[in-house]
């Protein structure tokens, strides 16, 4: 049985560069690194905007590799597919050769070590106007779901860390008085009571919802930190770390 040393994930999501309360601050947010992984869970900014890939780039300076999932502002001002050509144009030309190493997380796994593996996807639900995007969700979960099932029958000692903007749970969370609002399913879906739900899946991270929690559901930590708009909300932490 191979034994992995204690893997260390700094995690933020909804950092939003784009909006700042001073305009001289945009896309220039900073955090001391405390994890030699930084895994940005969307809503980082506009992929319209080069500072965006600036700002990456200037972390790929202090992190061993940034982990990037794709959130629903990330597209303002173009296609959720330009902003997808966009990010991946940029993982190309930024391989980890000097600086550390880019991973987008569009339906990927990636292996952190030989027992610890991530999967990453947006997947966002909008309502059922937006057709396209629940096509999208749809098949995220279905990768995510065979993804999942995979390790489970043929990787027995690996550990699995799902990495999503969109929250797949709906019970806490979110701010309690939001709930059975109209518009909760373009935050969150229920899937705790999948049959994939469950190890070898440890830790699920999400962001989205402007919400910090940290809880257990079925077996699997359910956790968030996101900043959200102007100083970050309750519970954020810019040095919070996944440790397992």
């Amino acid at each position: 049985m191979t034994t992995d040393p204690q893997v260390r994930v700094q995690f933020l999501s909804d950092l939003h560069l784009e909006i700042e309360r001073d305009p001289a601050l945009l896309y220039s947010y900073d955090s001391k690194p405390s994890a030699p992984t930084l895994a940005l869970l969307g809503d980082i900014g506009w992929t319209r905007n080069d500072r965006l890939f600036e700002w990456l780039k200037s972390q790929l300076t202090r992190f061993q590799r940034v982990l990037y999932v794709l959130g629903n502002h990330e597209p303002y001002g173009s296609t959720l597919a330009q902003s997808c050509t966009k990010i991946e144009a940029f993982a190309l030309h930024n391989p980890g050769s000097s600086v550390g190493e880019f991973i987008f997380l569009k339906r990927k796994r990636y292996d952190l070590t030989p027992t610890v593996t991530v999967l990453g996807c947006m997947p966002v639900l909008i309502t059922s106007q937006h057709t396209t995007y629940m096509s999208l969700h749809q098949e995220d979960v279905d990768w995510l779901a065979a993804s999942i099932r995979d390790i489970r029958v043929n990787e027995a000692e690996r550990r699995v860390v799902v990495l999503s903007h969109h929250a797949l749970t709906i019970k806490g969370i979110g701010d309690p008085k939001y709930i059975g609002g109209p518009t909760n399913s373009a935050f969150a879906t229920e899937l705790t009571g999948q049959l994939w739900w469950g190890p070898p899946m440890i830790v699920w991270a999400f962001g989205h919802t402007h919400w910090n929690c940290d809880f257990e559901r079925n077996g699997v930590r359910v956790v968030s930190n996101q900043r959200g708009y102007g100083d970050g909300g309750t519970g954020f932490s810019e040095s919070k770390v996944l440790e397992f």
